[in-house]
């Protein structure tokens, strides 16, 4: 199971929950798509910024040598 798999499970189980709750009458299939929503954009950034908490920027001199491997910061893939 690759990351797209897991998110689209999540969005899934999101939009399952959020019918359940319709059906109950406690809230409107609209204030579901925007709680759905908020969170599609909320949950990334959070992740993000948890992710980064407590790195430290390498210094230039170190960056600049050839035997000393990189992380993407977009990817996260190690290139040496």
């Amino acid at each position: 199971m690759n990351q797209d798999t897991i998110w689209q499970i999540i969005r899934y189980a999101l939009i399952a929950a959020g019918s359940f709750v319709v059906g109950k009458g406690y809230i409107t299939s609209d204030q579901v798509t925007t709680i759905i929503g908020a969170v599609g954009a909320v949950f990334p950034i959070a992740w993000g910024l948890y992710v980064k908490a407590n790195t430290k920027a390498v210094p230039a001199s170190t960056a600049a040598r050839s035997d000393v491997p990189t992380v993407s910061a977009a990817t996260g893939s190690i290139q040496k």
